[in-house]
């Protein structure tokens, strides 16, 4: 049995090659269960049970996406075994009123002579570009029975909810209908003996997709069709596969806004937005992945706020019911690079302005209403000047002090631009929502200047920097923050010449008692797989300078053309945070910023460089 594991484990992990039956006339399984013009296409074996293929089955009716870069989502108007989830609007019908459309586009419920029915979904399936592809309705309906002792059947059967094939969208194949069949052995014999399931060395299921073809359509299939059947069925095997050996989904979208809100703001401010943006951009960064990801950043922050302010100047909700929530204070974007999400925003009609060290290109591309609302600027966050008097802008008589010699330089340095050298010390008014979008230098402040305004954030960290504004790697909860003040000076150093320095610091809760045997090379790659990624660290020592400070973080995965789409939002101060006054805010934040070494001349030094330095940007 130990030989027949190892080769349960080999065919696990055996390449994807399914085999085209369109041409075996004979095996016409769905055809013998259902009347109609059901033709097999591909197949496969598989390893993973009935409940784990509904398991992926459910999952892809949810989210059609993964199968097709066209689609944003599906909306479920009809669930048979829940309710219609609230916050969706008239878009996710009650029952009553999908119920006509299951009698056209289902199988009855005795319609497959064996089978139970399980479960009936009617989904609607939302296009990236609703001005390309329309949305289509579809029944997607769960069957299942053994046919025998040894052998159980699960057949899955989508019906789109069309008349002909003229109404079928490019994202789906153009089919009356298409199904997944799978079919599982309980149990084998061999020779007078029962083999259990879990001894039986080969594959003991099948899993194959099945079309219902339109009158016009015959064998050979076009190849569009038969290159979709393989594309469908390599997806629901990988990620049956994927399941049965472990697999959990680590990254979870949608966890504040609903992904329907947020994904229809960011359809409608595309089609608002996008091709004037993209038409005119002056920057040598490639145009759609910064203008589309600022317009999903945009959508989001938008959905955010109707919850968090009352719309408009309006006291009264649509029910006549007061509404208590604040108007909205105003936004500023620190370190707003292309200026694109403020000109977006400020469109779209709410106050806010940017700056940024630098003066980019592109922000004189944008309408005059925008370009008013950013300004080049430097910050030295107040902490710093207090911390640093040597820092501080001199006052009558004395003299110069650093800060005045940089803005000095600079001033020289932009003179023949006839630009005014600005800086700002990072106090904001009064719950100023303050955003900061891969920011650099300014995401670790941007919980720090936020407590001192009373202001809600939303910051997505990109490369990361201490309070100094040098470049290393954040400790994290890995080895509790132990390597705080280690971290700034000895990462600032290495960081440029490799980018995958790890810190060499057991985490305080793991066990102190070491292996007996094996190399110390061994012992230090297994100490260095329980670390966490850079970004990983950086994002977790980020959200603890924001709970120092008394912030209640929320995560949010958005769904960015990048790997750095992690949003934290501070939006829930505690009641003892709220209560203190400014001085006591900034002794506050005083402490920590000396708790974390921070350097006031590297941080001043390292923003004469980004005024006059071209730099990089995200």
């Amino acid at each position: 049995w130990s030989r027949g594991r190892a080769l349960f484990k080999i065919l696990q992990d055996m390449p994807f090659e399914p085999e085209d039956v369109t041409s075996q006339g004979t095996w016409r399984p769905l055809e013998d269960l259902i009347d109609g013009r059901w033709l097999a296409v591909v197949k496969h074996t598989c390893s993973f049970p009935p409940n784990v293929f509904e398991e992926v089955i459910l999952n892809l009716i949810q989210n059609p996406n993964i199968n097709s870069s066209l689609l944003f989502r599906a909306d479920l108007l009809h669930d048979s075994l829940k309710l219609p989830e609230p916050g969706y609007g008239a878009t996710r019908a009650p029952d009553e009123q999908a119920s006509p459309q299951l009698s056209t586009h289902g199988v009855p419920q005795d319609g497959l002579p064996g089978f139970s029915l399980k479960r009936t979904i009617v989904r609607r399936m939302v296009p990236r570009n609703p001005q390309l592809d329309k949305p289509i309705a579809q029944t997607c309906q769960i069957f299942q029975t053994g046919h025998n002792a040894n052998e159980q059947t699960t057949v899955v059967i989508y019906i789109p909810h069309v008349a002909s094939s003229s109404e079928i969208p490019w994202y789906h194949p153009n089919v009356q209908a298409l199904a997944y069949l799978h079919t599982w052995r309980t149990s084998v014999s061999q020779g007078n003996a029962s083999v259990p399931p879990d001894l039986f060395p080969s594959p003991k299921g099948t899993v194959s997709v099945h079309y219902r073809l339109f009158p016009d359509v015959s064998v050979p299939l076009p190849d569009r069709l038969v290159r979709t059947a393989h594309h469908l069925l390599s997806t629901l095997h990988k990620h049956g596969q994927g399941t049965l050996n472990g697999y959990t989904k680590r990254v979870h979208h949608d966890q504040i806004i609903s992904q329907q809100r947020v994904q229809d703001t960011y359809t409608r401010l595309k089609a608002a937005h996008a091709k004037r943006l993209c038409d005119h951009w002056a920057e040598q960064t490639d145009s759609s992945k910064h203008v589309f990801e600022d317009l999903s950043i945009a959508s989001f922050l938008i959905e955010l706020w109707k919850d968090m302010y009352k719309p408009g100047a309006s006291k009264q909700a649509s029910n006549g019911i007061l509404d208590s929530r604040p108007a909205f204070p105003g936004f500023v974007d620190i370190g707003c690079g292309n200026g694109v999400l403020v000109d977006i925003l400020v469109r779209e009609g709410y106050r806010g302005w940017g700056f940024d060290a630098r003066n980019r290109r592109s922000w004189d591309i944008l309408e005059p209403s925008t370009q008013q609302q950013l300004e080049q600027m430097i910050l030295v966050p107040q902490p710093l000047l207090d911390m640093n008097p040597d820092l501080r802008l001199e006052s009558k008589g004395e003299s110069p002090k650093m800060l005045s010699k940089i803005l000095f330089r600079a001033r020289a340095f932009s003179k023949a631009q006839g630009r005014e050298v600005k800086w700002h010390n990072g106090i904001f008014p009064e719950k100023t929502f303050i955003i900061s979008n891969h920011a650099d230098e300014l995401t670790p402040w941007t919980p720090l200047l936020a407590f001192l305004s009373s202001s809600p954030f939303l910051m997505i960290p990109c490369c990361s920097h201490n309070l100094s504004g040098l470049r290393f790697r954040a400790p994290s909860k890995f080895n509790s923050y132990s390597a705080d003040k280690l971290a700034p000076p000895y990462f600032a150093s290495n960081v440029p010449k490799s980018k995958s320095v790890a810190i060499t610091v057991a985490s305080s809760d793991q066990d102190d008692e070491q292996p007996r045997s094996g190399s110390l090379k061994h012992l230090q790659q297994a100490n260095r797989s329980k670390q966490p990624s850079a970004y990983a660290a950086l994002c977790d020592w980020v959200s603890a300078l924001a709970v120092t400070t008394g912030y209640e973080i929320e995560k949010e995965m958005l769904r960015l053309p990048s790997t750095r789409n992690t949003s934290l939002i501070g939006r829930n101060l505690s009641a003892v945070a709220q209560a203190m006054d400014p001085a006591a805010r900034l002794e506050h934040v005083r402490r920590i910023v000396e708790n974390e070494g921070a350097d006031g001349e590297a941080w001043v030094e390292r923003a004469r460089r980004s005024w006059l330095d071209k730099g990089e940007e995200h």
